[in-house]
């Protein structure tokens, strides 16, 4: 007798009103997984809602409501926008494909279905809605691990204040920050996430530096506050990357440094910070925003922030190796966008805040989405289109070409790619 867990058993939601196509799918999937049928639109979005499975195989043509209505309604609803939708269609024209993944759908199995195809599919989906769940749970995780420090935090700033410091005021920028933290603890959005993620690694980074006190205060409620003029952008404009964005987007997301800076200004003691906020876009070969500043003309406390930044973003963009990876990204952007002066400050607090491996040992390759590779990186693994064509080899290096090469084929801009791990 053994005390080993069962396994999951992944539930599965067929959608179809010929009955014959349920018992056929429900024939090829019930040995490996829990089997929910639905004879209709409205009772596919009911069933769903009530008990939410794992994933949904969608037939597209049925009377009350068609595949596609179905599958816009669950996205609609923050219970069920979650969960994988598979179209199961005998239509086949690129215009229905299109359609299909605009609404939602992952992917598509054509009639008549075949087995093997079939349990293939469903697998795949059901890894990758994991690998998904368990970035939310880090990403959660990463949020408690980061409200807990606060109280280390507070203890290490206060230590390295001089009796002077703290009568001269210094603990008032420390209860500001803790002020501010505590209100970002109420935040459940990735806003609030970031800046408390960014705001540890620059604060940390400064007191390396043996900074003085009240610098690495200024710096962590810089870190904190970095991005609060984007709050000010239309909604869903600012979780846009910069080449998503509209010329108007961008254009208005250029201005959100100023918008943070704004809120300074009428305290004279944290000008400095208004400062940090103003400059965190710039980039240390000149090719930033606002101002175009370059090297050294960029406020120190702004420059720690921008690593922390392309820390955090390069982080919590892959699934596995985030550390090494974050490292990777910013060791390869300095000198253009970052000050390779700084960044040894860093390996260390990136090492202990996103280390995450499972296994003892490094895989030495990682899967990177698409719009996150940087021109230098090794393909670890063959790039094959969808139609079994063969893109790029392994071991090629990326060029800015290859780049726009697996971009513009990839399905989704978040498709991986496998490149190996450079711990130099």
């Amino acid at each position: 007798m053994t005390n080993e867990p069962l396994p999951i058993r992944h539930t599965i939601l067929i959608v179809d009103d010929t009955y014959q196509n349920v018992s056929l799918l429900e024939a090829i999937l019930s040995a490996e997984y829990a089997i929910v049928c639905a004879s209709s639109g409205r009772e596919a979005v009911n069933v769903a809602k009530a008990k939410p499975p794992d994933l949904i195989l969608l037939d597209i043509m049925m009377p009350d409501m068609s595949g596609y209505e179905v599958c816009a309604a669950l996205k609609a609803d923050s219970a069920t926008a979650h969960i994988p939708v598979i179209f199961v269609t005998a239509l086949l024209s690129p215009g229905d494909e299109i359609l299909g993944f605009d609404v939602g759908g992952v992917d598509y199995i054509t009639k008549p279905v075949v087995g093997a195809v079939v349990r293939t599919r469903v697998k795949a989906q059901l890894a990758l809605k994991r690998a998904q769940d368990e970035l939310q749970l880090w990403n959660s995780n990463l949020k408690k691990r980061l409200l807990q420090s606060i109280a280390t935090i507070r203890i290490k700033t206060e230590a390295l204040m001089t009796a002077e410091e703290q009568a001269s005021g210094l603990h008032q920028y420390v209860q500001s920050v803790e002020l501010l933290s505590g209100v970002f603890e109420l935040m459940e959005n990735p806003f609030g996430i970031r800046s408390r993620a960014v705001s540890e690694l620059a604060g940390d980074a400064a007191r390396k530096m043996k900074l003085p006190a009240e610098d690495v205060a200024k710096i962590r409620l810089a870190g904190l506050l970095h991005d609060v003029g984007t709050l000010g952008i239309r909604q869903g404009a600012s979780t846009k990357s910069e080449d998503e964005m509209t010329a108007s987007e961008l254009d208005e997301f250029h201005t959100h440094p100023l918008r943070g800076q704004d809120l300074f200004e009428t305290l004279e003691e944290l000008r400095d910070v208004g400062l940090m906020v103003r400059s965190h876009h710039e980039s240390y070969d000149g090719n930033g925003f606002p101002d175009g500043l370059k090297g050294d003309d960029i406020p120190l406390g702004a420059r720690l922030i921008a690593i922390a930044v392309a820390i955090e973003h390069a982080a919590t963009s892959v699934s596995s190796e985030r550390d090494e990876f974050a490292l990777m990204t910013i060791r390869r952007r300095t000198g253009t966008q970052l000050d390779s002066k700084l960044i040894t400050y860093f390996s260390m607090i990136t090492r202990i805040l996103y280390f995450e491996r499972t296994k003892p040992e490094s895989t030495g390759e990682l899967e990177v989405p698409a719009n996150e590779l940087i021109t230098g990186m090794e393909l670890s693994r063959d790039i094959i289109n969808a139609s079994g064509v063969l893109l790029l080899q392994k071991g090629n290096t990326l060029d800015a070409a290859s780049i726009a090469l697996i971009r513009r084929t990839s399905r989704t801009r978040d498709a991986g790619v496998w490149v190996f791990i450079d711990d130099k």
